[in-house]
C-alpha cells in the first residue's frame, strides 16, 4: 500500500516538475522569441493560462482543472518576473489576478463557441496590463493613463487576440484526445 502511495506522490511531483519547465519554456518564448513590434509583446502566457481556465471549466472536475489553471499562471508569472526587468512578483500578481478574475466572469457560461475565448482573453488582458501597469505607477514612475491606454494597453490587446483561437482549440483538443 505504502508503495503505491510513494509511486503517486513521485507521479504528481514529476507532472508538477514537467508543468514548471513548461512554463519557464513558454515565458522564455514570450520573452525572447516573440517579435516586439513597437516594443509591444503579445501576452502568449496570458492567453495559454487563460485558455487553459476555459478547458478546465468545462471538464469533468472543473475544481481541479482550474486549481492547475492558477499553478500554471503562478509558475509562469514567476518565470516572467525572473526574465523581464519590471518590479519583482508583478507579472505573477498580473497574471494570477487575470487567471481569477476570469475564472469567475466565465465560470458560468457554456464553453464551446469562438466569443468566449475571445471575451475571456480581452478580460484577462485588460487586468492583466492594468495590474502591471498599476504596479509600475506605484513602484517606478508616475504614468499618464490615457497615453498609456493607447500606446500599450491597446496595441498589446490586440495582439494578445491574435493567438487567441488556435492556442485555445490546440488546448481542448489536447485535453479532449490526448489526455481523456
Amino acid at each position: 500500500m505504502g508503495d503505491t502511495q510513494s509511486r503517486r506522490l513521485e507521479e504528481h511531483i514529476a507532472r508538477e516538475v514537467l508543468i514548471i519547465g513548461a512554463m519557464i519554456g513558454l515565458a522564455l518564448v514570450q520573452v525572447t522569441l516573440i517579435p516586439t513590434p513597437l516594443g509591444i509583446t503579445s501576452a502568449l502566457a496570458l492567453v495559454v493560462v487563460v485558455s487553459r481556465v476555459l478547458v478546465g471549466i468545462g471538464a469533468h472536475n472543473p475544481a481541479r482543472e482550474v486549481g492547475t489553471a492558477i499553478r500554471w499562471a503562478f509558475y509562469c508569472g514567476i518565470a516572467l518576473d525572473l526574465f523581464t526587468t519590471t518590479p519583482a512578483g508583478s507579472h505573477a500578481l498580473a497574471l494570477l489576478l487575470a487567471t481569477i478574475l476570469v475564472m469567475l466572469a466565465v465560470g458560468r457560461f457554456q464553453v464551446g463557441g469562438a466569443l468566449l475565448p475571445l471575451i475571456a482573453v480581452l478580460l484577462g488582458t485588460l487586468v492583466y496590463e492594468g495590474v502591471l501597469a498599476l504596479v509600475y505607477h506605484l513602484t517606478v514612475a508616475q504614468l499618464d493613463w490615457r497615453l498609456h491606454a493607447q500606446v500599450i494597453l491597446l496595441p498589446s490587446l490586440l495582439l494578445t487576440l491574435v493567438p487567441t483561437l488556435p492556442i485555445f482549440h490546440l488546448l481542448r483538443w489536447y485535453y479532449r484526445t490526448i489526455r481523456a
